[in-house]
């Protein structure tokens, strides 16, 4: 069998963890030279105490004595290490510094993704949102919020396990992004609960968007019904009002959501409450 052809590596980790094979290659040759420059110390005491076994008259004509030339090499190839080595602790440390920063970056990276669901988190939830909406108000463009809650998944997870309740919580996941515009957000807003942020979108969009997830949610249902617990979700629409903060928006959001809730556990039909213009 062949052995699989190497895969370049990228990214501003990769180069960076290339820059430090290269540093130890560089202290590698750093010892080299040390080592040569000690051969050279040796070389300059032993001719300064025993000149005659190492130069001859009719050898070298200079006008400094052979003693003064080796001290004059061992000092300058010593000047040179001092000043290779002290470029390569000051290098090593700015690669330190640097890795340890991108490492900090893809930590805070990964915090920003939910693990179970990959959606964004609820702890970036404000500074996305608080900058949608700075966008909308700027722009004078509308700003939908739908708040998305599963109904029946407390009896999953008590019946099934929290790993069947992990499963449920990703296909859904998976569902509201296949709803969404590439430009859109899915947040998992609380244990069951995901808010979905459609910038530039109005009235008539979100409700597209609404549709659209009930019907998928009910088609993923019906071909992976969990036991005998049927899966849906209750949606909240909401358009965002100029000058309201996010925490308002998230809260009307909520409150619709919570409304189509009561209603479908009462056998109703949702009566959806007019939008804010």
């Amino acid at each position: 069998m062949s052995n699989p052809p190497n895969v370049e590596q990228v990214g501003p980790q990769a180069r960076i963890q290339a820059e430090l094979v290269r540093l130890e290659s560089q202290k590698r040759e750093f010892w080299i030279l040390i080592i040569f420059a000690g051969v050279v110390l040796c070389l300059g005491i032993l001719s300064f105490f025993f000149p005659h076994q190492f130069w001859y008259s009719g050898g070298l004509h200079i006008s400094l004595s052979p003693q003064v030339l080796f001290v004059i090499m061992v000092a300058t190839v010593l000047a040179s290490l001092v000043y290779v080595r002290r470029d390569l602790e000051v290098r090593g440390l700015r690669l330190a510094n640097l890795q340890q920063y991108m490492s900090a970056q893809e930590e805070q990276a990964a915090s920003m993704i939910d693990a179970v669901t990959n959606v964004f988190t609820r702890g970036f939830l404000h500074d996305l949102l608080a900058g949608e909406i700075s966008r909308a108000e700027r722009a004078n463009r509308a700003l939908a919020l739908i708040m998305c809650d599963l109904n029946n998944f407390k009896q999953v997870n008590d019946r099934y396990g929290h790993l069947m309740g992990d499963y449920v919580l990703s296909q859904v996941a998976t569902i509201l992004k296949s709803c969404v515009r590439g430009s859109d957000f899915v947040v998992r807003y609380g244990g069951d609960e995901f808010l979905l942020l459609l910038p530039e979108t109005d009235e008539k969009g979100a409700e597209i968007v609404r549709q659209r997830v009930h019907r998928k949610v009910a088609e993923w249902d019906r071909s992976n019904r969990v036991g005998d617990l049927p899966v849906s979700v209750s949606l909240g629409m909401y358009l965002h009002v100029t000058g309201q903060s996010p925490d308002k928006d998230v809260a009307e959001a909520d409150a619709r959501m919570y409304a189509e809730k009561q209603a479908t556990k009462h056998g109703a039909v949702a009566s959806t409450s007019p939008l804010p213009q």
